[in-house]
């Protein structure tokens, strides 16, 4: 299969709020009030970790039949260690996560072993798992004047 491209666009919605579109799906983003938003929605570090729970939560569903794993339920719990000083500029630390850490709770009478070897596997095929340990990030940038 050919590379697809998968597109997200934000529009300023006025102070730190932005709209956000991925094909006809929207949201909104917004910064909490203790970082001088609104709290209208999750922040874009919040939507990372979203993501990446998101994405490892639809391939348990996705590859469970192929490992003989009967779901019953499962949750995605993920969290990230973040230095505020980081992307505010008051100390020199990195701005991004510094870890990122998941749990997933399978609720299975599948034998452990089936349930083990899906969970090797899709955190070893997860895309934004793969994405997180390292891509290159190109920056395009335009100003339009009017």
């Amino acid at each position: 299969m050919a590379n697809t491209v998968f597109e997200s666009t934000a529009s300023w919605a006025g102070g730190l709020k932005l709209d956000l579109q991925s094909r006809h799906h929207k949201w909104v983003v917004d910064e909490p009030e203790i970082l001088g938003g609104t709290d209208q929605g999750p922040n874009p570090v919040e939507l990372v970790l979203g993501g990446l729970a998101s994405c490892l939560g639809v391939l348990v569903s996705l590859y469970a039949p192929a490992h003989e794993v009967l779901l019953k339920d499962f949750k995605v719990f993920v969290e990230g260690d973040l230095d505020l000083d980081g992307f505010q500029e008051k100390a020199p630390v990195r701005p991004g996560f510094s870890q990122i850490r998941y749990k997933i709770d399978i609720q299975s009478d599948s034998p452990s072993s089936h349930v083990d070897a899906l969970l090797q596997h899709i955190d070893r095929i997860c895309p934004v798992k793969d994405t997180l340990s390292g891509v290159q990030v190109l920056a395009e940038t335009s100003l339009a004047a009017k």
